[in-house]
């Protein structure tokens, strides 16, 4: 009974996004989903995190309504990032439906998808090998790519990608010492093109977005809703380089702005000199804090000398122009 609830209140939240948006978000007419500048945008994306998907109806429907907006955007989508938690339980069933939810849409050009700790999760007595495996064989089918690990590397349109994975199944990430040196290696060869670089991972950094505060744990400790023990390596190496993007998802945070930080304790966008985090909210729940609704992620347009994170409904094909924000890019 609990799980149908659940359902029927996702369904509801996409409803009242779409019905509510002249007190919510700015509502630019019928096809709306366009590029500030269509002329001099050279990478054009999408990132949406926290999915969830299991064989409800329900959810199909509330992912598929932001992939029609992502299909109809006036200026194609480079790509669409899922940052994690694909699944609710990384079981062949869910991948199977998250697999359908995606057969009838072409959202974007390329599809990047990151395992997130509830894509770790199987039947298989807690073991982390049939959850890879299972990450590995629908991230094939539905993006088409072929991967030997849940962390891989990519370009778009030119620029790096680059997709961190646990290689464990607990809550926090597990980040190997062959993972850790593979990410060397390949923010070397990023900062070499001089351009942003998007790195992707379920998990933020810690003391990043108000943690541990906002994991919600009453007595939490330093390090929870983070990397987990491999955090400050991993911070490290991505403060090493200037332009980094770090795109993550994981703590259900709803959309809020640097000027509401003082009543929240985080912001979704956050910068340490050339170091920027953005924190994206769940895409099926309704979030714990900040703008509460569901469907919701960033639209990111990349200019020669900024980057422009956009704050959109993309179940309601509303844009939530009180949270964008414009990083130059050095």
């Amino acid at each position: 009974m609990w799980m149908l609830f659940k359902a029927f209140f996702c369904v509801v939240l996409t409803f009242l996004n779409i019905f509510t948006w002249p007190v919510f978000g700015f509502y630019a007419g019928e096809n709306n989903y366009e590029a500030k500048n269509d002329e001099e945008i050279l990478l054009n994306f999408a990132a949406i995190s926290d999915i969830h998907m299991t064989d409800e109806w329900a959810r199909m429907q509330v992912l598929q309504c932001g992939l029609w907006d992502m299909e109809h955007a006036q200026d194609k989508l480079d790509a669409l990032v899922l940052a994690g938690d694909l699944t609710d339980g990384g079981q062949v069933h869910e991948y199977e439906k998250l697999r359908e939810s995606f057969s009838p849409y072409t959202p974007a050009g390329e599809i990047i998808m990151a395992v997130g700790n509830h894509d770790t999760w199987t039947d298989e007595d807690d073991e982390y090998g049939p959850a890879k495996e299972n990450f590995l064989k629908y991230t094939e089918e539905i993006s088409g790519r072929v991967l030997e690990n849940a962390y891989y590397a990519t370009e778009v349109n030119g620029y790096p990608f680059i997709v961190l994975a646990s290689e464990d199944t607990h809550t926090s990430a597990f980040i190997s010492e062959e993972q850790l040196k593979w990410l060397r290696a390949e923010m070397d060869k990023a900062a070499e093109k001089e351009l942003p670089i998007f790195v992707i991972s379920h998990w933020p950094i810690a003391e990043s977005h108000g943690l541990p505060e906002t994991w919600g744990d009453d007595e939490p400790e330093l390090l929870d809703g983070s990397f987990g023990d491999q955090n400050y390596e991993v911070e490290a190496i991505l403060k090493d380089y200037e332009n980094v993007f770090l795109i993550s998802g994981h703590l259900h945070n709803g959309f809020v702005n640097e000027s509401q930080k003082d009543v929240f304790g985080y912001a979704s966008v956050e910068s340490d000199g050339s170091f920027h985090s953005i924190n994206l909210p769940s895409f099926m729940y309704v979030n714990f804090r900040g703008r509460l609704g569901n469907g919701c992620g960033y639209s990111i347009e990349v200019y020669e000398d900024e980057v422009l994170i956009r704050a959109r409904s993309f179940t309601a094909g509303v844009w939530y122009t009180d949270y964008d924000v414009t990083i130059p890019v050095k």
